[in-house]
C-alpha cells in the first residue's frame, strides 16, 4: 500500500505537469454542421430608462422602432429578441438589499447567503446561494474547450456581492478579469504551434499514465479508487484538449494589449474595446465557449467623462422621472454599453462558420439587476437575447406580463442543449418560456 501511494503521487505529478501545456495548432474541425454552441452573458447596472430601452411596436410584432439605448443593435435587429415582463421573483426571500438581491439572483435565480456585505439601504448579505446559468452550461460543455469559461469585467473591481454575476456554486463567485492584459495572458500566454510529432509524444505520455492507473487501481481502497478516478478524469480532460479545434490564423492576429489602469475613467473606453476583442477572439479560436462581460457593478459609483457624464452612475439612477438631465446622462451611458455589445456581435458575425457565422452559433443574454433604478424595482427587468442559438423567432418584443425570470434561464439552458425543467431556488423553479419560436 505504501508503494501504491508513492506511485499514485508520482503519476499525479506526471499528469498534473501536463496541464500547463500551450495550446496546439489548428486541427481538423468536426462535420460541417457540427459547430459548437457558445453562450455570452452581459450585465449593465442600476436599471434603465424604460422609454429609451424598450422598442416601440408598430403594426406587427416585427415592426420595431428602437429607442436611444438599444439603437446600436439596429444592424442586428433581425437576430435580437426583447423580453419584457420578466421579474426577479427570488428577491422575496433571503437577506440583502435591492441591488444585492438583484445582481445575486440575476443569473442564478437564487437567494443570497447571510453575510457582511452592505447594500445602499444598510442591508447585509453574503454571496448568492447557487450556481449561475453560465457556469451550469460550462459544467456540460466547458471541458470541450481550453478554458471552461471566461469572466471579463470593465471596472467591476470591487470584491463585493454587487460586483459578481457568475457563480461556480453556492457562495463561490467567479471574479471577473478587469485587465485586458491579464485576460490575454490567461487566453494566449505560451500559445505556439506544436508539431504533430510533439503532440504524439504527449499523447503517448497520457496513454502510459492511464495504463499505469489501470494497474494500480485494484490495489487501492474504495476511497483511494474514487480519488484516483477523479484524477484520471483530469487526465482525460487533458487528452480532450489535445483535440481542441483552434483557429490558428485568427489567434495569431490577436495583439498583446497594453497594461492599463483597471479602475480609471480615462482607460475605461479602451478597456471595453479590448475586452470585446479578446472575447471575440476567444470564441473564434474555440478557447472557450462560455463567457460573461460586466460593465461596472451594482455599486457603479463612477463617471463617464468621455460622454460628458460627470455624475455618479449610482446617484444618477436614483433620479426621478422629472430629472431630464440625469436621464439623458444615463441614456448616453447605456447606449455606449450597447454599442460595445454591438461591436462584439459584429466581430462574431464577421467570422464565417459553416453556412453562417460564429454569431449564428452564439447566444447572448443581456440583463440588469433592476428594472427602474429610482424605485429599486425587480420587475420588468431589461432583458435581451441575441444571436442564432435556440431556434427563436427573433426581431420581436415579447411581453410575458410578470413571469419569474427563472423561466428565461431555463430557456437559455434548453437552447444550449441542457434539458432542465427548472433552475435556481426550488421554490422558484419554472418551465421554459413559451411563444419564443
Amino acid at each position: 500500500m505504501t508503494l501504491s501511494r508513492r506511485r499514485l503521487l508520482k503519476l499525479g505529478a506526471a499528469s498534473a505537469g501536463l496541464i500547463g501545456w500551450p495550446l496546439l495548432n489548428s486541427i481538423q474541425a468536426n462535420a460541417a454542421d457540427d459547430y459548437p454552441k457558445r453562450l455570452l452573458l452581459v450585465f449593465f447596472p442600476n436599471g434603465t430608462i424604460a422609454e429609451e430601452f424598450w422598442p416601440n411596436v408598430g403594426a406587427s410584432a416585427n415592426d420595431l422602432t428602437l429607442g436611444q439605448i438599444t439603437a446600436p443593435l439596429q444592424s442586428f435587429l433581425s437576430r435580437t429578441l426583447f423580453l419584457k415582463g420578466l421579474d426577479i421573483a427570488v428577491r422575496d426571500i433571503g437577506p440583502g438589499g435591492p441591488h444585492q438581491k438583484g445582481v445575486g439572483g440575476l443569473f442564478t435565480n437564487n437567494q443570497l447567503q447571510e453575510g457582511t456585505f452592505v447594500d445602499g439601504d444598510g442591508s447585509r448579505s453574503g454571496y448568492a446561494d447557487g450556481i449561475s446559468v453560465d457556469q451550469e452550461v460550462a459544467k456540460h460543455i466547458g471541458q470541450q474547450s481550453f478554458l471552461p469559461s471566461l469572466e471579463l469585467g470593465v471596472r467591476a473591481i470591487q470584491a463585493d456581492v454587487r460586483a459578481r454575476i457568475s457563480y461556480a456554486g453556492p457562495g463561490n463567485p467567479m471574479p471577473p478579469v478587469n485587465s485586458p492584459l491579464l485576460a490575454y495572458e490567461r487566453l494566449f500566454a505560451g500559445f505556439s504551434d506544436i508539431d504533430e510529432a510533439l503532440k504524439g509524444q504527449r499523447r503517448s505520455v497520457l496513454d502510459t499514465v492511464q495504463q499505469q492507473y489501470g494497474t494500480l487501481t485494484p490495489r487501492l481502497s474504495v476511497v483511494d479508487q474514487r480519488k484516483l478516478e477523479q484524477h484520471l478524469e483530469l487526465v482525460r480532460g487533458i487528452e480532450r484538449r489535445l483535440d481542441i479545434a483552434v483557429n490558428a490564423r485568427g489567434c495569431a492576429e490577436v495583439e498583446v494589449p497594453p497594461d492599463l489602469e483597471q479602475d480609471s475613467e480615462e482607460t475605461m473606453p479602451q478597456i471595453a474595446d479590448l475586452q470585446g476583442q479578446l472575447l471575440t477572439a476567444a470564441f473564434a479560436c474555440d478557447l472557450t465557449r462560455v463567457a460573461s462581460l460586466q460593465f461596472s457593478s451594482a455599486i457603479n459609483d463612477i463617471r463617464f467623462p468621455w460622454l460628458e457624464s460627470l455624475g455618479s452612475g449610482h446617484t444618477l439612477s436614483h433620479a426621478g422621472p422629472s430629472d431630464a438631465s440625469s436621464a439623458a446622462e444615463r441614456v448616453r451611458r447605456q447606449s455606449w454599453m450597447m454599442t460595445e455589445v454591438a461591436k462584439i456581435m459584429a466581430g462574431l458575425d464577421a467570422i464565417p462558420e459553416g453556412d453562417g457565422t460564429v454569431l449564428d452559433h452564439t447566444l447572448i443574454l443581456i440583463g440588469n439587476e433592476l428594472g427602474l433604478g429610482n424605485i429599486h424595482s425587480h420587475t420588468d427587468i431589461p432583458f435581451v437575447l441575441a444571436g442564432g442559438v435556440g431556434g427563436f423567432s427573433m426581431g420581436r418584443l415579447i411581453d410575458f406580463g410578470g413571469v419569474g425570470h427563472g423561466a428565461l434561464l431555463v430557456t437559455v439552458l434548453n437552447a444550449m442543449g441542457i434539458d432542465v425543467g427548472g433552475f435556481g431556488h426550488p421554490e422558484y423553479h419554472q418551465a421554459a418560456l413559451t411563444g419564443m419560436s
